[in-house]
């Protein structure tokens, strides 16, 4: 059972624009840290995003036969007394090691003013809580206040983490039970 509903809301289909806005943020961050080019059009581009929302039928109205692999792809917006304060992509399955059976953090933010107060961990622990099993949570090497923060927000979690070269950067890939 989860111990703070309010703290984590699934994103519906409404709120898809909401976490694009959201992951510029988030990208407009990380940039500060990797080399992440802005497009000519003021935005930073964020090819994942639609994998996120689903339908089970395709545009011909036919049942879509990758919903069951999309299914696994879940949105998270989260929140504190109704008020947003980040969010998170969650996808069953790492890219970086090719293991299926486990979750993955694909993307986690929370808005600076809410950091350093204990919210992204209590948030970490809601999405686990929502998704228990083997999980995958993969930090950026050159990202040194991600690192910090996962390493803090794991720490109840028993996590192990190793280094691992995938598509052209350096990660550190952390490992738990959630």
């Amino acid at each position: 059972m989860r111990s703070d509903p309010n703290l984590l809301r699934r994103a519906s289909d409404r709120d898809k624009p909401l976490v694009a806005r959201l992951i510029q943020l988030y990208l407009y961050d990380l940039a500060a840290v990797v080399d992440f080019p802005i497009g000519a059009d003021g935005l930073y581009d964020y090819e994942f995003l639609e994998a996120f929302w689903h339908t089970p039928f395709g545009a011909d109205g036919l049942y879509d036969y990758e919903f069951l692999e999309a299914f696994w792809h879940t949105p998270y917006l989260l929140q504190r007394d109704g008020e947003l304060r980040g969010f998170a992509l969650v996808k069953r399955g790492c890219p970086l090691t090719d293991e299926e059976d486990c979750w993955f953090m694909a993307e986690f933010f929370v808005m600076r003013p809410y950091r350093r107060t204990g919210f992204g961990s209590r948030a970490v622990k809601e999405i686990f809580e929502a998704h228990p099993g083997r999980w995958h949570v993969p930090v950026l090497m050159e990202n040194a206040p991600a690192l910090n923060f996962w390493q803090k927000a794991l720490e109840p979690f028993s996590a192990v983490s190793e280094p691992v070269a995938y598509d052209g950067a350096d990660w550190r890939l952390f490992r738990m039970t959630g």
